[in-house]
């Protein structure tokens, strides 16, 4: 059971975090507290709301205390935004920093309600269903999880990671600039599938398709060769390990 307490304010946290705050919110609660605290109000409605099925009062706290954890872990980045001068490196550098401090508090408060054996169980009608369905929750919040991982974190983590090696040709700048993000969404959840299914050396064939399809431009243009190689290097690493440490 303290797997799936883990599992679900993970997925709250990642709902919280990139799907249900817009960027203009993102952008601008950095200088704004005004906004700060709505992203915050966001993320603790969505702590709450992932915990409904295994409703405890004491379940309730402790998504109130991660939820607390990240607004004042928030605040903390905004001031120091404000105060120093953020470059794209640092600027990476403090997205994965203040990303893994958030999962670190989550591992953390997990291991808190274990130690305390605080008493959790799912509410009546979503157990008589379960017990109906025969189901495996923690396998099904599992693929969840991932699913959200591998499509917006993934796709930000490397739009963040990759931002100054972007290239800046002509040909870069006519391109439509979702489509890149939509090909590395289908190639890792395609990656993902051969994962599961225990076909490793398929993976091979997937990165060799889509090099192929951008031939021309590897060829022809050598920074952009090297932002595609980092990039699916990135994209693989990214649903590779997300599903080592979710499965």
């Amino acid at each position: 059971m303290t797997k799936v307490v883990l599992t679900l304010f993970l997925i709250g946290h990642v709902l919280g975090d990139f799907y249900l705050q817009s960027s203009e919110l993102a952008i601008n609660k950095d200088g704004s507290f005004k906004k700060l605290l709505k992203h915050s109000a966001i993320y603790l409605l969505s702590m709450v709301f992932v915990i409904i099925p295994v409703i405890s009062l004491k379940l309730f706290k402790w998504a109130f205390f991660i939820s607390a954890a990240h607004f004042a872990i928030d605040l903390v980045k905004s001031f120091i935004k404000n105060k120093i001068t953020i470059d794209d490196k640092l600027d990476t550098f403090a997205y994965i920093f203040d990303q893994t401090i958030h999962i670190l508090v989550i591992i953390f408060t997990t291991m808190i309600i274990y130690l305390l054996s605080e008493p959790i169980s799912y509410i009546y009608c979503i157990q008589y269903i379960l017990n109906k369905l025969q189901a495996d929750v923690l396998n099904i919040l599992s693929w969840i999880l991932i699913l959200l991982v591998i499509i917006q974190p993934s796709s930000i983590t490397i739009k963040k990671v990759l931002y100054r090696y972007r290239p800046m040709t002509n040909e870069e700048k006519e391109g439509n600039p979702n489509a890149g993000a939509l090909i590395g969404i289908y190639e890792r959840f395609i990656i993902l599938l051969l994962l599961s299914a225990g076909q490793y050396s398929a993976i091979g064939f997937v990165l060799t398709a889509k090099s192929i399809a951008r031939y021309n431009k590897i060829a022809d243009y050598p920074k952009f060769s090297e932002y595609y190689l980092l990039g699916t290097l990135l994209s693989v690493l990214l649903v590779i390990v997300a599903y080592l440490l979710i499965f």
